[in-house]
């Protein structure tokens, strides 16, 4: 009997510590998503499954991994395709702290583009100098290229407010994006083979830098000279009477200067194309030669504290495991947050919690005190 009223003891003061652990004040966050068609969680680890947010138990799969503390267990925003056509996501709330993260839209890259290329030039130094050598041209071409590199539809990791209603995102993606990069490259290098192609009538393959280097010299000096030929081909046709003996030579210099005026027009469109092709290949042979790596996170649209961000990143840390469905996927994390952000604070267990656990290490001591006794 005196052993049973001991473990009464122990039971009664560990349930009061443990009622108070589960009372204790917490600051939930709650989520909400717009979109559960196009939401995708992963459970995590290389053998990990993947649970539709439409699905039953769905939007729970995608809470908890937005809040397990592991990275691995993801949640994709734009499930469909790698080009997002709306902002598709989640509401977080917590307290008056409100924040939704979504995918990205073409929209979207012409307002941060500009941002996100200079962060990355910044972080791959090599390939700035090629961009900087680039036209005009080229460079509107390559930033509308941008929408097409398949970075829009993130992978969440981790979700999280800070204590001054800040946000931090765990994104989870590619170690490398060199391949991908390299892929969206040589799909465009053929859209601009293919405007040039005519330019070539002999060749039917992609013509080399060295090629293509030669030809627009001669085509920039075919321009400058054709004013001249026109203007003599005129001089020439106001010298000939305009009459029916004459009319054959008339028509010879007619249609002459009509095709250097048509070419005249023509030239520029071609060298302009040829350009961008030059500086494709240029940037084609850069990125071939780079050693390293290429880390680059997808990207994600967070609008918190009345201000929009675009959370992304270029210093990966491995993660040690890839999908399970393409053993490429979720090799690498990016961690992002608001400027301003600061961790949480560590929850302090309130006193009445501390005072049950000092019960229960109380009792313990008793008990051992009863053994002694009983010896």
């Amino acid at each position: 009997m005196k052993m049973n009223f001991q473990k009464l003891v122990i039971g009664a003061s560990m349930a009061i510590g443990v009622s108070a652990l589960a009372t204790a004040p917490a600051h939930a966050t709650s989520f909400s998503f717009n979109n559960t068609g196009e939401i995708n969680t992963y459970t995590g680890g290389s053998n990990g499954t993947f649970i539709k947010g439409n699905a039953q138990g769905g939007t729970n799969a995608a809470i908890k991994a937005l809040t397990d503390n592991n990275s691995s267990s993801n949640v994709e925003l734009w499930y469909s395709t790698e080009n997002p056509t709306s902002n598709v996501g989640f509401t977080a709330t917590q307290k008056n702290y409100s924040a939704t993260v979504s995918s990205v839209t073409t929209s979207d890259w012409s307002s941060f583009g500009s941002q996100w290329l200079g962060d990355l030039l910044s972080t791959y130094t090599p390939f700035k100098s090629v961009w900087n050598g680039f036209s005009a041209s080229t460079q509107s071409l390559v930033t509308s290229y941008f929408p097409l590199l398949g970075m829009g539809d993130p992978n969440i990791g981790s979700f999280q407010f800070g204590q001054d209603g800040g946000v931090e995102l765990n994104l989870v993606g590619h170690l490398d994006v060199k391949t991908k990069l390299s892929q969206t490259l040589s799909y465009n290098l053929t859209q601009a083979w293919n405007q040039v192609s005519p330019q070539f009538p002999t060749q039917t393959t992609l013509p080399t830098l060295s090629q293509v280097n030669t030809l627009i010299p001669q085509l920039q000096s075919q321009l400058t000279t054709i004013s001249g030929q026109i203007s003599l081909l005129q001089s020439q046709l106001a010298k000939i009477p305009n009459n029916i003996a004459t009319q054959a030579a008339r028509a010879t210099l007619n249609s002459q200067i009509t095709q250097l005026t048509t070419l005249q027009s023509q030239l520029p469109g071609q060298i302009t194309q040829l350009t961008s092709l030059k500086d494709l290949l240029s940037l084609q042979a850069t990125l071939n030669a780079y050693q390293g790596e290429i880390g680059a996170s997808e990207i994600a649209k967070v609008v918190t504290g009345g201000k929009t961000y675009y959370a992304y990143g270029f210093n990966p840390t491995a993660s040690g495991i890839t999908a399970s469905d393409d053993g490429v996927s979720y090799s690498a994390y990016y961690n992002w947050h608001t400027p301003t952000y600061t961790p949480p604070l560590k929850q302090v267990p309130e006193p009445s919690i501390i005072l049950g656990l000092l019960g229960i290490a109380g009792v313990f001591a008793t008990q051992r005190k009863f053994k002694k006794a009983s010896i």
